[in-house]
């Protein structure tokens, strides 16, 4: 009997012992969640939605044209304005790989066509977008800078100081996500969140838009196949500072997404 009830315990520890975490991250992951090859193309339904308004939706090609030392350019189908959030910062870079990591060189313009500005131009190096060596919760990359810019609002030029930090973050690796009715398998999450501050620079620094994420992305990657969805909320909440002859700028919010319908990877 006591042996019976130790070989009981013995399998029991084994098969706990061999258990894994769908939601963490497998050290010894060898898998490619982003094919880097010219001619590879994903095609996506885009979806935006500003706060109070009809939802807009449209198609969108992404597609690998050129490859330079290990570094591939991608090109949108699609309008500046239709693109999504990631497709639209893929189209104005390129993206490497180098051990574990998709690593992304070029900018993010931030689109401020809504209050009939220019837009803001944020320039992105060594951008990690996921590592597959690293665990949950982990912070991949931090880009912060200062810009001073001149913005003409409705007629009125101000000068603008512009703080901006770009974070990246790597989350957990699914066992299998559904988009659009199909089912993938081993698929690795990563979010962007970008935290802006605007002041006016009117004889005295006067803040315009205070301290606060202004973009929240959750992006998913399928093994062998690339982005499959993206989910993401822009918020701005500007201040009111008509006091100082500032024409006043209305808060926003626009919850968009991306989701994959084909695909060709060669």
């Amino acid at each position: 009997m006591k042996l019976r009830i130790l070989s009981i315990a013995l399998v029991m520890i084994s098969l706990f012992s061999c258990s894994s975490d769908d939601t963490s991250v497998n050290d010894t992951n060898n898998s490619d969640y982003f094919p880097l090859t010219t001619g590879n193309e994903w095609n996506y339904s885009n979806s935006s939605q500003t706060q109070g308004e009809q939802e807009i939706t449209n198609d969108e090609k992404l597609t690998i044209i050129s490859e330079n030392d290990n570094a591939y350019a991608f090109n949108s189908s699609a309008d500046p304005l239709e693109r999504g959030i990631i497709t639209g910062i893929l189209a104005n870079g390129n993206l490497s790989k180098q051990n574990g990591q998709l690593v992304y060189n070029g900018e993010y313009v931030v689109d401020l066509s809504l209050y009939n500005l220019d837009n803001l131009t944020i320039p992105l190096t060594d951008l990690v977008v996921y590592d597959i060596n690293v665990s949950a919760g982990e912070n991949l990359s931090n880009i912060s800078n200062t810009i001073d810019q001149t913005f003409n609002i409705q007629g009125q030029a101000i000068p603008l100081v512009i703080e901006y930090s770009l974070n990246t973050q790597q989350n957990e690796i699914l066992e299998s996500f559904s988009v659009s009715g199909t089912s993938y398998e081993n698929v690795l999450k990563s979010s962007v969140s970008l935290t802006l501050e605007v002041n006016a620079d009117i004889i005295v620094s006067i803040p315009l838009l205070e301290e606060q994420e202004v973009l929240s992305s959750s992006n998913y990657y399928a093994e062998n196949i690339g982005l499959i969805f993206s989910e993401n909320q822009a918020n701005y909440n500007f201040e009111d500072l008509s006091q100082f002859g500032v024409p006043n700028m209305d808060s926003i919010k626009i919850d968009s997404s991306q989701s994959i319908e084909s695909y060709i990877i060669n």
